[in-house]
């Protein structure tokens, strides 16, 4: 199994293609961190993670925009398995509007999980 043991955090893991995700790595032998902003879906997604097979799954709600969050989800990663192998950057957002309509503000909010959420300075993980 390519993840044996390995410890991995999906964001934007407890729907869609990051439940997927979670789910074949989990089959793997990964042992899972699902990083998602909605905790109704953690909740839901956790045993669905289990039953495919994952040893191990912890829950963290974490929205990426936000770093200090991100920093609480790396921190509670190595707090529970003491290292960290693999992190999918897979969360995303989108705004349903016409071009015309989008304001400076939506622009931002886009930009700040599919661009920047993707970025946090190692110095302030470990």
């Amino acid at each position: 199994m390519r993840f044996q043991d390995k410890v991995v955090i999906i964001t934007g893991g407890a729907s869609g293609i990051g439940l997927a995700i979670a789910k074949r790595m989990g089959s793997e032998g990964a042992r899972i961190v699902l990083a998602d902003i909605n905790q109704d879906n953690l909740n839901s997604a956790a045993p669905e993670v289990k039953t495919a097979g994952a040893p191990d799954v912890l829950t963290c709600m974490c929205n990426v925009a936000q770093e200090d969050q991100v920093i609480a989800t790396v921190q509670a990663t190595l707090a529970k398995f003491g290292r960290l192998d693999v992190v999918v950057n897979n969360a995303g957002l989108m705004q349903f509007k016409a071009l015309d309509e989008l304001t400076g503000d939506d622009w931002l909010r886009v930009l700040s999980v599919d661009l920047l959420g993707h970025f946090t300075s190692p110095s302030r993980l470990f």
